[in-house]
């Protein structure tokens, strides 16, 4: 692989207890790169994510952004996480704020923008999204595509530089996933550097520059899509047949 990685995790390590989840992770994500970590349940891959930004706290290996290990204090992780913003499953919007101030909240407290800034910066996403008129709506009244949708948007109004979605569909309605697959197709045209966590291979198949497939806790293959679909390990051909890929 280059060595002129964005986004790197070096032989990474993580326990829970007495179980060891993951046990020897290493993998690096380029600038403008698509790539999806995908693989059978319990393989590990919301693990890795979580541990990429460290949301769960690696017991071995290196996390590195731009070559550098990123400093543990409150501090750093925040500056840090500015720039690799992440995409929860089930949206983590706050219910009590409104839509307008879920997106503004994080610039302006970081210190990125001044609330002004960061109000109009919030109106011209969801106007990118198709959801201006939502701004004064609370998380409770939206759909789960459009909760989904607001949450990346509050993700790229930090500006990041990657973006972590962890299983970014699988909470939707079918009829709804769509719509963040939408929003995901055109980042991805618009060069943004993405790490997906997904059980939907042919989404990833679409969408990736390189699909990883980990189990039990090793990366197995790292390759493209066309690649992954020709593999000969027999692990990946069973999880695909079972896709009917």
């Amino acid at each position: 692989m280059k060595d002129n990685s964005i986004l790197e995790v070096r032989n990474l390590v993580k326990n829970f207890g007495k179980l060891q989840v993951i046990k020897d992770v290493s993998l690096q994500v380029h600038k403008g790169e698509v790539v999806f970590l995908v693989g059978p349940s319990g393989a590990g891959k919301s693990t890795v994510m979580r541990c990429m930004n460290f949301l769960e706290t690696p017991d071995g290996g290196r996390v590195l952004f731009h070559g550098v290990e990123p400093g543990r204090t409150e501090k750093e992780l925040n500056a840090y996480r500015s720039r690799v913003g992440m995409v929860f499953q089930h949206f983590n919007l706050f219910p009590h704020l409104n839509i307008l101030d879920n997106i503004t909240l994080a610039p302006v407290k970081c210190g990125l923008m001044q609330p002004e800034e960061a109000r109009q910066t919030a109106h011209q996403l969801l106007e990118r999204i198709g959801l201006a008129d939502k701004a004064q709506a609370y998380p409770a009244q939206l759909s789960g595509g459009q909760k989904q949708r607001v949450a990346i948007v509050r993700a790229l109004a930090m500006n990041p530089e990657v973006l972590l979605f962890d299983e970014p569909t699988s909470a939707l309605d079918p009829e709804m996933v769509g719509e963040v697959q939408g929003l995901m197709r055109e980042l991805a045209a618009d060069g943004m550097t993405m790490i997906v966590v997904s059980h939907d291979i042919a989404f990833a198949c679409e969408l990736a520059d390189r699909i990883i497939f980990l189990a039990d806790g090793y990366v197995v293959e790292d390759d493209t899509p066309a690649e992954l679909k020709n593999s000969e390990n027999a692990r990946i051909r069973e999880f695909l047949a079972l896709r009917h890929m």
